[in-house]
């Protein structure tokens, strides 16, 4: 199973080789009728939304709105009040970091993990500094993953927020959310990191019982510049928005203003409405073809991939636990040669995979090193694509000793 053929860029070549694409943790590809979604509605609707009473506004918001209502839907929000639109997940992150003072008080604990990408490790460690709240870190176990119940363990009457990935943008590794909500006390809050894992397991947002979940538009075959902040419905009314200006007030006078309703009052200014529309028909795309089918595919590929690799003495690889749930993403390294040299020879293949610390730069130091090369799937792969990249590294490898 394999959508390759909706996908334009995948139909060029580098260097007379096909464009093997396994970077898709980083970015995902995006079907041609995502392209030509934003083009369309730039030749045909573009206006801006809300309050126009002409037919172009009127036709923009409508499309807006029924975005707003497929991201409730694919994530199971139990109200269009509960889905906002932001800059992506970094944007809704902070934003939720920002709003932490009206929630906690001195001296009460946030939790975080060692996976996580500095987009959720910096805006807390921030917070924390100028509030006084407290963060503990939980590490990596003896195998190299997160444990659950470590998370668990470590909340005691202090803590009242966790702030945890969902899915390992390095290791792939997959957070058990529900049961970790199900285990601590229920005044402690969680907000999730679901960059990864939007497009790789089914979200239901009330299942996992989680306050905030944050993701990104580009993660999940639509444009980049448009992400989501879920949030309970109960706390967003409760919450002044970080962010101030048109689109998220009642009324204003010379010395004082009223905020709008939910969902607008936390979406200042004016939004990326033609990534907006791209993102609503990479919903519409992924809904029609039953994306999810291709969840286990994923899985299967990230263990070929794997024992590919154990057979090849000189590979490293990081993560990897037979009692781990993980999915897509496979961290590796050759040993004695650089990551980024890996990296650029394969390129030569055409093949696209990345190099580097991967935004988490206290994971790489808790392993040892500066960083890896990460190969990332998407709905676009199949086993194909490793027999390629198999065979590229193994002329590479050649070539460096």
């Amino acid at each position: 199973m394999s959508f390759k053929s909706d996908f334009p860029i995948l139909k060029n070549k580098i260097r007379e080789y096909p464009i093997t694409y396994l970077d898709s943790a980083a970015s995902t590809q995006k079907p041609e009728e995502v392209i030509n979604s934003i083009s369309d509605f730039y030749q045909n609707s573009y206006e801006n939304v809300h309050r126009g009473m002409n037919t172009l506004s009127i036709k923009a918001t409508d499309m807006f709105e029924r975005a707003r209502e497929n991201v409730r839907s694919f994530i199971n929000a139990n109200s269009i009040n509960e889905v906002i639109f932001t800059a992506g997940a970094t944007d809704s992150i902070n934003k939720i970091s920002q709003c932490l003072p009206q929630l906690l008080n001195d001296g009460d604990k946030i939790v975080i993990t060692e996976l996580e990408h500095h987009s959720n490790y910096l805006p807390w460690l921030q917070i924390a500094k100028k509030y006084n709240f407290i963060i503990e870190v939980v590490g990596l176990n003896e195998n190299g993953i997160i444990s659950e119940q470590d998370i668990i363990n470590v909340c005691d009457q202090s803590t009242k927020f966790l702030a945890l990935t969902h899915m390992s943008n390095v290791t792939g590794q997959i957070i058990d959310i529900k049961k970790i909500k199900e285990k601590i006390p229920s005044d402690i809050l969680i907000s999730v990191d679901g960059c990864q894992s939007i497009a790789h397991i089914n979200i239901d947002v009330q299942d996992l019982g989680c306050d905030f979940y944050s993701f990104s538009s580009h993660k999940l075959y639509g444009p980049s510049g448009i992400g989501i902040m879920f949030g309970k419905e109960k706390l967003l009314e409760t919450l002044e928005p970080p962010s101030l200006g048109g689109g998220m007030i009642n009324n204003v006078s010379i010395d004082s203003f009223s905020f709008a309703m939910l969902p607008n009052k936390f979406e200042a200014g004016t939004p990326p409405i033609e990534a907006v529309a791209g993102m609503n028909t990479a919903i519409e795309y992924l809904n029609r073809m039953n994306f999810s089918d291709y969840f286990e595919e994923e899985k299967k590929l990230r263990l070929t991939l794997i024992e590919h690799f154990k057979s090849m003495d000189v590979i490293e690889f990081y993560g990897y636990h037979q009692e781990i749930n993980a999915s897509s993403i496979v961290s590796f390294n050759v040993k004695d040669k650089n990551y980024n040299d890996i990296s650029t020879f394969l390129d030569q293949y055409g093949i696209m995979i990345r190099g580097g610390h991967h935004c988490c730069q206290p994971l790489m130091k808790k392993l040892e090193i500066p960083g890896s090369c990460r190969v990332s799937f998407g709905i676009y792969n199949d086993l194909n694509d490793i027999d390629i990249l198999v065979d590229a590294l193994s002329k590479t490898i050649k070539l460096l000793q």
